[in-house]
């Protein structure tokens, strides 16, 4: 009872975390069309909604200020990033959903290789947001390898 309860749950939580990264890869993709279509202003628009409260109540406050900085010059290469990390992302959620077991460690080295990268840019960047992602991604690579190793297992008896 207790396997089954196990097996239930990380399958729920494949599920889930696939659906996830699907929805983070179609904002992705928006947001660069967005900044692509809209150029540096709107970019620069967004940043200030996000951090002004934050900005007038603290001039100081270290999370707005470490949003502006981040964001401060990196317009061609975040639109870049957005369309080809969002397009990735949801290539490999609709595979994985098609339950193709071969695809499945295909899909944890394109979440690895994005990993990777995320790494190497956080050290450039100390961007906590690529920390969080870097984290999601190996707990979605994680939950992956898991399901793999579960539905190889069921196809063998």
């Amino acid at each position: 009872m207790k396997n089954v309860f196990n097996r239930k749950l990380i399958d729920k939580t494949f599920e889930i975390g696939i659906l996830i990264k699907s929805f983070f890869g179609v904002f992705e993709v928006l947001a660069g069309i967005v900044f692509a279509i809209s150029g540096r202003l709107a970019m620069n628009n967004f940043i200030i909604a996000l951090t002004q409260q934050e900005i007038s109540d603290d001039p100081n406050d270290f999370f707005a200020n470490y949003i502006i900085n981040f964001f401060t010059g990196v317009h061609a290469f975040a639109i870049v990033y957005l369309i080809f990390h969002g397009l990735v992302n949801i290539f490999l959620a609709i595979a994985l959903f098609k339950n193709k077991i071969w695809f499945y460690p295909w899909a944890s080295a394109g979440f690895s290789a994005f990993m990777v990268y995320q790494v190497f840019r956080y050290f450039h960047t100390h961007s906590v947001l690529l920390l969080f992602l870097t984290l999601f991604d190996l707990f979605i690579i994680s939950i992956i390898l898991l399901e793999y190793k579960s539905k190889k297992r069921k196809n063998t008896k």
